[in-house]
Parts: structure tokens; sequence; C-alpha cells
């Protein structure tokens, strides 16, 4: 854990009453901190962190960071004065970033960031000590305090790092100096703050900014976009995987059997081929969706590039469904999909192969909130899932929001003798719920639950959980 000393010389601070207190962690939150933490208050559009710099002492707090000498006055002890707090609190996680002398995972991408960063820490663990970052903490505030959270003495550490805004994971990268880089994907997300895949491609490949020369980049094979801005950007080739034999991948995925509920099955070939080669094998995953197998193959290329031995991986994917990502949940209506913790339209579609994959004995539906950040392509994006919710078999669509409702005209306009999607939309999630009650019987129908983040359509989960048991 960074000290006060090693504090003050990352930040280049200067430390006002100095008293002797063990720190104990880093805090941005005064509802979240805890005794030891060092709080650090953060200038935001709505609030300024440094107003609760005496609450943050009253719970605990070892030491504190400001923006001014101003706060010394009101400060117990312990207070570092810098010249930017958030600037601060990077310069604090790649300066302990810098303890370590061990291999270090930096995962982004569109989409899978989360799970296969889980897959990876589930297969390093067998090799030794795993540090991963918790949830999804990959933003500029995220990452860091995750780094800063590491303790000394774990072999193997794995990170996530998000993009939201141009130069995100150049400047995480920087912070975090992979030893291994891994893009998992690339498509239309945040189109409202990028002009399309390619930028984003570009923006994903900003992870190289802080990782040396002889570091590993691997990066899904399966996404043309990636792979050609990836050749204007490195004189070395990047390892490659993915499941498309016209690209010369270094792992390959084959064979896979998505089975519903009960998880997959993949085969994992290599190009490299050398004379001891341990290819092909059979990996098994309680993960389900095609999906999912490419982030499973992707961890699979990390922890093999990392020296890890194919026998050790099988044995590790015990990695449940993650919460709020494809998870079955039981509840009065029959089996949800909770897939609510984000959605854009390539996890949409994947979702909805998903769905496609499942018979159940009752009715199939598809609940559905609003996928966020597409700018003006929104509508259309919305509307032009139309043919995979055809595909998946849906006979019921209920959606909310400002978009989803172009889907259901697109549907009713287009729903054909034999083969009728019935579409709602509803102006709230309550009137939703409601009607969706009055419109299912039984217990054995399928529901796909999905949406963006904001749409937070996990309260609709939560209902029907809590349904059940009353």
């Amino acid at each position: 854990m960074l000290d006060l000393e090693g504090i003050v010389a990352a930040t280049g601070g200067k430390l006002y009453d100095e008293r002797d207190r063990a720190v104990r962690g880093f805090s941005i939150d005064t509802r979240t901190i805890a005794e030891g933490d060092v709080f650090v208050p953060l200038s935001g559009s709505r609030t300024d962190g440094h107003q609760f710099i005496e609450e943050a002492y009253e719970k605990g707090a070892a030491a504190s960071l400001a923006e001014s000498k101003d706060y010394r006055k009101e400060s117990p002890f312990n207070l570092v004065v810098v010249d930017d707090t958030e600037r601060a609190l990077l310069d604090m996680a790649h300066y302990y970033r810098n303890s370590f002398q061990i291999p270090i995972i930096g995962v982004t991408g569109s989409w899978g960031k989360t799970t296969t960063k889980e897959l990876i820490a589930s297969m390093l663990s067998t090799s030794g000590k795993v540090h991963k970052s918790p949830g999804n903490y990959n933003t500029e505030f995220g990452l860091p305090l995750a780094l800063l959270e590491m303790e000394q003495g774990v072999d193997y550490a794995v990170f996530e790092l998000g993009l939201q805004y141009p130069g995100d994971v150049e400047k995480l990268s920087k912070v975090l100096e992979p030893t291994v880089g891994l893009i998992t994907a690339v498509g239309k997300v945040h189109l409202g703050n990028f002009s399309g895949t390619r930028e984003i491609a570009r923006e994903k490949l900003g992870i190289t900014a802080g990782m040396d020369r002889d570091a590993k980049l691997i990066i899904g094979g399966d996404y043309p976009t990636l792979l050609e801005e990836a050749e204007k950007k490195f004189d070395l080739e990047p390892i490659l995987f993915g499941t498309r034999s016209e690209n010369s991948l270094s792992y390959r995925g084959e064979k896979i059997q998505i089975r519903g509920t009960d998880g997959i099955e993949l085969t994992v070939n290599s190009d490299l081929c050398p004379d001891s080669s341990p290819f092909p094998f059979v990996l098994e995953s309680k993960l389900n969706s095609r999906g999912n197998a490419l982030n499973l193959l992707g961890a699979v290329a990390v922890a093999l590039e990392l020296g890890l031995n194919p026998r050790d991986l099988k044995s590790r994917q015990k990695v449940e469904p993650i919460d709020q990502r494809l998870q079955p949940v039981e509840t009065s209506l029959g089996t949800v999909i909770n897939d609510t913790y984000n959605a854009n339209p390539r996890a949409t579609e994947n979702a909805l192969n998903y769905l496609k994959r499942i018979e159940p004995s009752g009715e199939k539906v598809f609940v559905f909130g609003d996928m966020m950040e597409l700018g003006e392509a929104a509508n259309e994006l919305h509307r032009s899932l139309a043919g995979a919710v055809r595909s998946a078999g849906v006979d019921v669509l209920y959606s909310v929001g400002n978009h989803t409702g172009t889907l259901v005209e697109q549907l009713n306009r287009t729903n054909e003798a034999g083969k009728e999607v019935e579409a709602k939309w509803f102006g709230s999630k309550s009137e939703l719920t409601s009607n969706l009650e009055d419109r299912l019987t039984g217990d054995d129908n399928l529901l796909l639950v999905k949406g963006s983040r904001e749409m937070e359509m996990e309260k609709i989960v939560s209902f029907l959980e809590q349904e059940k048991k009353n």
C-alpha cells in the first residue's frame, strides 16, 4: 500500500500537519470511506468533493488530498496539497504500479471486458496469486483505485480499461503500463462521442500507449476494421484470436457449441503449431452464448502467452454467469435471462442469438430498454434489430425508452402471417411490468431483459423475482 511518503513523492504535493497514521486504502466517496483511507476529493459537474474533507476525517480518514492550502485550516492533519486532485489520483496509481515487476494485463474492447477479465483471473489462479479490478472499475477514477488497492506479493494482475471519450484508453494505459494488452472486440458503441467503428478501433488501440515494445498485444481477429487499424499502427504483428479461418490466427476457436443455460464448449486450435503443440484441445464453460465463447478464447490466448499449460486451463472454467450478463434467474413468470448490465447493437444481437437456441414450453419474451450513446444513428440501430428479434423466435416484445419504439413500429409494420411478433411500447417500466404480468400465464416462459445501464432494466428483473417470493 502506498504510504504518506509515497503519496507526496508521486504527486509532488506538500504535506501539512503530518501525523503518524497508517494508510489502509483510498477513496473518492465519503459515503463508502473506511477508517485509514486517504480521501481524494474530486470536482464534478454537480458537486466539489472538497466540501466533504471534514466528513472524511470524522469517518476516520488517515489523510486527504486538496487543491488549495486554504483547506489546511479545516483539516486536522495529513493534508497533501496538490495542483489537481484528479491528476494526483492517476499519478499515485502510476507510481504504485511501478513498484511491481509482474505480468499486468489490461483488457479493453467494445464488449466482453468484465467477463474476459474474470476468465483470465480464474485461469491465472492455477499459477499464482491474482489481483483483479473489482466489478467494472475501468474509468479514469475506477482503474487507479483498483491499482492502489493491489497488495504486494501478487503474481498477476488483471484490469479493465473503459472508453467513453476520446483519449480515455490511452490515458489509462499510460497509468497501467500493461505487459499484456487485450482488445476483445470493436463495434458500434459510444457513437454519440465517436464518428464510427474505425475511430473506436483507433481509440481501443490506444492501449499500446503505455506498453513497452516487448509487451504482448492480443486482439480479436474477427473484426476487420480493428485489424486494418492495427496494421497501420504497429511494426510488429499483434497476436490474433478468433474464429474466422481466412485470418491467420494464433488461437482459433472451432466447433463452438452453445448449450443454452448449460453453457458452452469449444475446441481451441492454433496456427502456431510447434512440434510440441498441445493443440487442439477442448474447453467447457458454464458461461453461455457465442460472445462468451470468444471471451473464453481471448482469455485462453492471454494464459497461454504467459506460459500456462492447457491442462490447467481446463480445470479453471468455473466462472459462473456474471451478474446482469446473460444471467439465468428464476421468477414467477419463468426463467429470466438477466442481461441488463448494458446494451449496444452487437451485444443485443448476441443475446437474441442466444435466445434463439432455447425453446421454452411457454412463450419467448424480449423486454427491451434503450441502447444509449448511439448518437444520430440511435433510431435506425434500434429499428435494425427487427430481423434478429424474428430470427430468435420472439413471441412478445415489450419495450420502454425513447428509441425502442422504432423497433416496435418496424415489427408491427412487417408482421407476416404465421410469424407475428406481439410488439408493444410502454411509457414507463411500471406500466410495462404490470402489462407483462397480465399478459403471461404459467411459469414456463423464457424472458430476455436487456437495456443500457441508464435504463436500469434490472429493476424489472428484481420486481419479477420479488413477485415469485410473494
